[in-house]
């Protein structure tokens, strides 16, 4: 994200973060690598659904162009996707630190925790 040019330095963003720069802007992406069970159970409004496994197969369908938020239930996947897509070539990926339970927590009740 570019929260005052120190992208090159953080990896990850918290919840309440990332809620203000998209308040800001559109140029953002958000990515949920969570499995479609868990999707089912709870998701983060307009975020893309790709599960990690897909990833590879679909990285070519990902914009480098845009800053691209990677969240799972707890933050180890999206972290684990994060660096495979730094690994590739993407400067702009981003882990939400804490995942969608974090989300819920922060910014959004609606949003159903589970284990």
């Amino acid at each position: 994200m570019k929260f005052k040019n120190d992208h090159a330095k953080k990896n990850e963003f918290t919840p309440l973060e990332i809620i203000q720069e998209m308040e800001k802007r559109r140029d953002m992406m958000m990515i949920d690598v969570r499995e479609p069970v868990e999707v089912k159970i709870c998701h983060i409004e307009n975020a893309r659904h790709i599960p990690m496994g897909e990833i590879p197969a679909k990285i070519d369908e990902l914009p480098k162009d845009k800053d691209l938020v990677v969240f799972c239930h707890m933050g180890v996947r999206s972290k684990q996707v994060m660096n495979y897509l730094r690994k590739n070539g993407f400067t702009r990926v981003y882990n939400l630190k804490g995942g969608i339970d974090r989300w819920s927590v922060e910014v959004d009740s609606k949003v159903q925790r589970y284990r």
